[in-house]
């Protein structure tokens, strides 16, 4: 539970640092641009530019100021949620919630300055795509790395999925939905990048030399980013499946776990970099030749300074003027699709995969059935279900000891469940069915030492102390 806990709070941290760079990012003009609205370069030095930062800046810590309150549930869960699942989605809707709405700011000081932008009449540039020069277009193909590169991630992405299918089992298909969706994750990302290497190159300047420059650099950064973030994404499935299914030591784990979320920080916040770093070179060459910058007003094909739609653009994805990501351009099949398709059908999805894999195994008690017919014991309790013989038992006790386990390999953990694959100190490798009433609950159970089996002891009781001794009194006279 406390690797689970540290997980879970590193996943809240990193939530709130890409929202918190993200809308803290949109409150400093950027070349011409204020709320990604283009506006003449006299007007960014205005009083009026002055007064919507000071009411940005408070709209924006309002919304860092609830993330943090209604993040103590997510941060501190035990205190208030007992039920595992309660929690999770609890911490999903917070997610997604501030994913969605946490850039409102954003989009009414968009609108804001925009209305104030034609109320002014401040029309900037030329109203039209502008495409790179030939210079450029020329030296297009040396850009980006090779998409072959991708075999890499996509190879080490199949064997997780190999792991699973040589030990499926019911009660483990929860890992081979894993390993699908790790390599169809690995598959998504080789696409976007495929996608991003094909689009058009962009226009900055009329000195080829700058659009060369900017051009190679953003491509060949975001083609790397995407590789690594591939490469480091399978590593990390492929880690913890070998950790997992003892095919390498597991006494590691905890470095482990702490390496995966170092890395998945770098991998979060490394499109944060790469985009500063593009916008930093950006200013930084263009400054020196403003007679040679273009600009395009094109305010109205971008929806809040978010959404781009121009049918007038050919490119399927495009820079995003608001934080540090890219975005689609709706108005091609492709973008529609991945802007308000895909998005959707992956968050269904992910609630019905959680409410089949995760409902029945909470709202279901075990039961123990006994039988003169082989197997002779039946331990009921989906998708955890276990059989076994009398003969497969070498001793069987009853215990109030406390215990701690070190592991889950599968199963459910809670202050109140352990269901499943387990391992301890005391007992190793186990197979659990406890119920406690609270974090410090000792109630009795049946400590079964087995033999002839891939666990060495049965860990069983109900949430009845005196239904427990029924069942170890009727275990051992069948044992004797």
């Amino acid at each position: 539970m406390f690797l689970f806990r540290i997980i879970m709070d590193s996943c809240l941290f990193i939530t709130f640092i890409a929202i918190f760079a993200t809308l803290r990012s949109a409150n400093k003009p950027k070349k011409n641009m204020f709320m990604a609205v283009t506006l003449p370069y006299d007007v960014l030095d205005s009083d009026f530019i002055k007064e919507m930062q000071k009411e940005y800046k408070s709209m924006c810590n309002k919304v860092y100021l609830l993330m943090l309150i209604t993040a103590i549930p997510c941060a501190f869960p035990f205190w208030i949620f007992n039920n595992i699942m309660v929690y999770i989605f609890y911490f999903m809707i917070w997610c997604l919630g501030f994913a969605y709405y946490g850039i409102t700011p954003f989009k009414l000081m968009n609108r804001k300055v925009k209305a104030e932008k034609a109320k002014n009449g401040w029309f900037v540039g030329e109203k039209k795509v502008v495409y790179c020069d030939t210079k450029t277009t020329l030296l297009k193909n040396s850009m980006p790395i090779s998409n072959k590169y991708f075999l890499i991630p996509i190879l080490i992405g199949v064997i997780p999925l190999i792991i699973s299918i040589k030990n499926f089992s019911p009660e483990n298909i929860a890992f081979l939905v894993v390993a699908l969706l790790n390599l169809g994750l690995i598959l998504l990302l080789f696409y976007i990048a495929k996608i991003f290497n094909k689009n058009k190159l962009k226009t900055y300047s009329t000195d080829s030399e700058i659009n060369f420059i900017l051009n190679k650099a953003e491509k060949r950064m975001v083609s790397i980013y995407f590789l690594i973030n591939a490469i480091i994404e399978s590593l990390i499935v492929i880690v913890f499946y070998l950790a997992l299914f003892e095919y390498i030591d597991i006494k590691f784990l905890n470095i482990i776990v702490v390496s995966t979320l170092v890395l998945s920080s770098i991998v979060a916040l490394g499109f944060i970099y790469i985009k500063k770093k593009i916008s930093d070179l950006d200013e930084e060459l263009t400054s020196k030749n403003k007679n040679s910058e273009i600009i395009v007003d094109d305010d109205d094909y971008w929806i809040d300074g978010i959404y781009y739609y121009n049918p007038n653009d050919s490119s399927k994805m495009v820079s995003s003027r608001f934080g540090y990501n890219m975005t689609y351009n709706m108005a091609t099949k492709h973008g529609y699709f991945m802007v308000k398709k895909l998005d959707k059908i992956v968050l269904i999805g992910t609630f019905i995969l959680m409410i089949i894999l995760m409902v029945p195994a909470e709202i279901s008690n075990s039961s123990i059935t006994f039988s003169d017919n082989t197997p002779n014991i039946s331990i009921s309790s989906f998708p955890y279900s276990y059989e076994l013989d009398y003969d497969d038992i070498e001793s069987v006790t009853l215990t109030s000891e406390p215990i701690s386990f070190t592991l889950r390999t599968n199963g459910i953990g809670t202050e109140t469940k352990c269901i499943g694959n387990f391992k301890s100190d005391k007992y190793g490798k186990c197979r659990v069915y406890l119920y406690f009433e609270n974090e410090d609950d000792n109630p009795p159970y049946i400590v079964a030492k087995l033999k002839n089996s891939k666990y060495n002891y049965l860990l069983y009781n109900t949430k009845d102390d005196k239904q427990t001794q029924e069942i170890y009194s009727k275990l051992s006279n069948k044992i004797d």
